[in-house]
């Protein structure tokens, strides 16, 4: 029930703000001119609002690519600032994967100077969780951040790991460690990929879809929901992963494993020789593993999640 009330909460506190202005910062290979489906689905949300798309130098190789988005978030900034006030106070700022990265950034710059925009949303920013600038974000809009994740992307969970060159699991699966000031978290439901139309040529196959579960299109379906006030319920749970985890039940056996937390069924246990832990859920079933400090983060988060719940 507490999570519903904050979700009613911060649906409410945004359906009061008017968006005379969204501009749309886009992902990785389609920063340059309006891609179909990803273009329609923000439009289609705010249909309300002048729409805008916000271009930057994301068309590049892979880590080229997220250092032009570190670059291109002091820009954004710079881009907001320069706007009368007027306009900064009815501007919200829509980015998926690197686009939500840059926002997040711009996001920090903003507050840093006590300069805020009415609203944002990151939907599965591609930015590691642990970088500083997650923790500043909610500093640079009126409005809690809203940022949507899916903790079983394929693309961020196992192909953005594959990349390399990060300090941390990404933000759009993982979620933030801890709560941060002004920033609202929801996770998509399992179903997203059955319950959500794609009008891309491959929208019709339904295991293409689940494989390219990272388009843009999902999580505007839940944006749509949260901006109604209807947000999900039946979302998964956001459990933040530490070594590359492919699922898989385990024999819940006490022989080598300790036991270090419990809480409705989920366990947090720890390997008697080795010292790595691993979650596992009701249907012991292995959803994360790493190391200690790092699962007992994690595990914190999943309990936090479990107390929200009715």
């Amino acid at each position: 029930m507490m999570k519903e009330a904050m979700a009613i909460a911060v649906c409410a506190s945004l359906a009061k703000c008017a968006f005379s202005e969204a501009w749309y910062v886009p992902g990785w290979m389609r920063t340059q001119t309006p891609e179909g489906g990803a273009w329609s689905s923000f439009t289609n949300v705010f249909s309300s609002s002048e729409c805008a798309f916000w271009q930057w130098d994301g068309d590049e190789l892979w880590q080229k690519a997220v250092r032009n988005a570190d670059a291109a978030g002091r820009r954004l900034a710079r881009d907001v600032r320069s706007l009368p006030a007027g306009r900064r106070d009815s501007l919200v700022l829509v980015g998926h994967s690197l686009g939500g990265r840059v926002i997040a950034h711009a996001l920090a710059d903003l507050g840093a100077t006590g300069d805020r925009i009415a609203a944002a949303a990151l939907l599965a920013p591609a930015i590691p969780a642990n970088d500083p600038d997650v923790a500043k974000m909610g500093a640079g809009s009126k409005s809690p951040v809203i940022l949507v994740v899916n903790p079983q992307d394929i693309t961020l969970k196992y192909v953005y790991a594959a990349a390399g060159g990060e300090s941390g699991q990404p933000l759009g699966a993982n979620g933030t460690p801890a709560p941060v000031a002004n920033v609202r978290e929801f996770s998509v439901p399992s179903d997203i990929t059955d319950t959500t139309a794609i009008h891309d040529a491959w929208g019709s196959n339904d295991t293409i879809k689940r494989i390219a579960n990272h388009h843009a299109s999902f999580y505007f379906a839940e944006l749509g929901r949260i901006l109604d006030g209807k947000p999900s319920k039946n979302v998964q749970m956001v459990v933040p992963q530490g070594n590359v985890n492919i699922e898989s039940k385990v024999v819940d056996a006490g022989v080598w494993w300790d036991v270090l937390d419990y809480s409705r069924g989920w366990k947090l246990e720890r390997n008697i020789l080795t010292g790595h832990c691993r979650i596992l859920n009701p249907s012991k079933r292995r959803i994360a593993w790493g190391s200690e400090a790092r699962m007992r983060e994690s595990f914190a988060k999943v309990k936090r999640q479990l107390q929200q719940q009715p």
